[in-house]
């Protein structure tokens, strides 16, 4: 008997015991994610160039109680291929990530992001560009994946002093306010061409630009392929018509278009605020030679980040304030300062810090017009299948340019390809 009673005490101690440490272990979730100081720890992936780092510094200093820990990834494909990834469950994943243009490609994998209305969102969205803040939610606009950091509003940069050899419109607002069409855009350049021998860029940027400042795309919002009619077609048409009437500069490598443009060979382009660095760069030769208007047929789009928290966080509010930060309107300001990042927000494009005079464009204040376009930019329906769609017709298109190949027979080859990557 004493032995039984022994041993029903030495149970019931050791069941105490196990009840003790489950309780302890139950408590542990609360403290995932903090160090040994009591921070919540977050983790980021962005790119170089995606925000001001000196923001980033920023949020490090007025979030105290926050460990961020900011990890610096290869921008461009490798980066969206490791967010994809991620969310297909191959690896592990931040709690903030930047997301580059094509974020409105990441909204069929929306319930693996924090929704950021949920958040507070909707409290700022009136800061932000309408179309660029809609290009981050669902067509409901229920469910917002991303903040917006940055546009990249598509412009034309020209030659000044070639137009103004040419006898042509030569200011932007002369060009703002005679040259409204790609129609008219064409009969500007060969009165250049005839005066100079210049060239615009080549047959492919011509198409890039027209399909991004349509109002429809390769998709209509109901997924259905639209792709091979209306706005394409008439972006493909015309672009084969610039080529035919000797308008474009030939499709060749970066370096031999560069090479091109710095020996006076190219007059003009369509492009993004990002293309001033390109530009410098490409062109050190041409420097007081350039300037940019509002583009022919309208504006769009070629780029523009955001910032989005993956649903996998244990800190989605502070997540989402340390987010709300990075994007301030103060802090765009900064990145626009720092490296010209075009800011979402156009309370601010009339703040004396926006001021853009640039030497290499003749002192002109570039703000002026990208303030302007940007509010203007129009954006098509988007969906996952875009990028292969785009690359597939302008590869088809080049054809026309690098093969000679007939315009019918390379729109018609590519549609087919197109509807059969489609069908898959």
């Amino acid at each position: 008997m004493k032995m039984k009673a022994y041993s029903s005490i030495l149970l019931a101690l050791c069941l105490a015991l196990v009840i003790s440490a489950c309780s302890q272990n139950t408590s542990k979730p609360d403290n995932e994610n903090k160090g040994d100081n009591g921070k919540v720890t977050l983790k980021l992936w962005y790119w170089n160039g995606a925000f001001s780092d000196a923001s980033l510094q920023a949020a490090k200093e007025k979030f105290p109680n926050i460990n961020l820990e900011a990890e610096k990834l290869p921008s461009g494909d490798d980066y969206l291929t490791k967010l994809r990834t991620t969310l297909a469950g191959g690896g592990n994943g931040p709690d903030i990530v930047a997301m580059d243009s094509w974020v409105s490609s990441m909204l069929q994998y929306k319930d693996q992001f924090v929704n950021l209305y949920d958040q507070g969102a909707s409290d700022i969205e009136s800061q932000y560009l309408d179309w660029k803040w809609k290009l981050a939610a669902d067509q409901e606009n229920k469910y917002l994946i991303g903040l917006p950091i940055d546009v990249a509003p598509v412009v034309l940069f020209y030659r000044t002093d070639l137009f103004k050899q040419a006898g042509v419109a030569s200011t932007p607002q002369e060009l703002h306010e005679q040259v409204k069409s790609w129609e008219d855009y064409f009969e500007l350049l060969k009165k250049v061409k005839d005066k100079t021998g210049s060239q615009t860029g080549n047959i492919a940027d011509i198409f890039r630009s027209i399909v991004g400042q349509s109002a429809e795309n390769f998709f209509d919002k109901d997924g259905k392929y639209i792709g091979d009619q209306g706005d394409v077609k008439r972006a493909w048409d015309l672009s084969v018509k610039a080529f035919q009437d000797g308008l474009t500069f030939p499709f060749t490598s970066d370096t031999e278009k560069n090479a091109a443009i710095n020996a006076n060979k190219i007059n003009s382009f369509n492009g993004a605020s990002w293309s001033v660095g390109d530009l410098i760069s490409a062109a050190p030769d041409t420097k007081g030679k350039w300037g940019i208007a509002y583009p022919p047929g309208g504006v769009g789009n070629q780029g523009g980040s955001f910032l989005g928290a993956l649903k996998h966080t244990k800190h989605p509010k502070e997540a989402y304030e340390v987010i709300k930060f990075l994007v301030s309107p103060d802090n765009l300001v900064q990145a626009y300062k720092e490296f010209g990042n075009y800011p979402s927000t156009p309370e601010i494009y009339n703040l004396p810090e926006m001021e853009s005079k640039n030497d290499f464009f003749g002192g002109q204040n570039l703000n002026e017009v990208f303030s302007v376009a940007a509010k203007d930019v129009k954006v098509a329906p988007t969906n996952p299948q875009d990028i292969m769609v785009l690359n597939t017709i302008v590869e088809g298109l080049t054809q026309v340019d690098t093969m000679k190949k007939d315009s019918n027979q390379a729109w018609e080859e590519a549609q087919t390809k197109v509807k059969r990557q489609l069908s898959r």
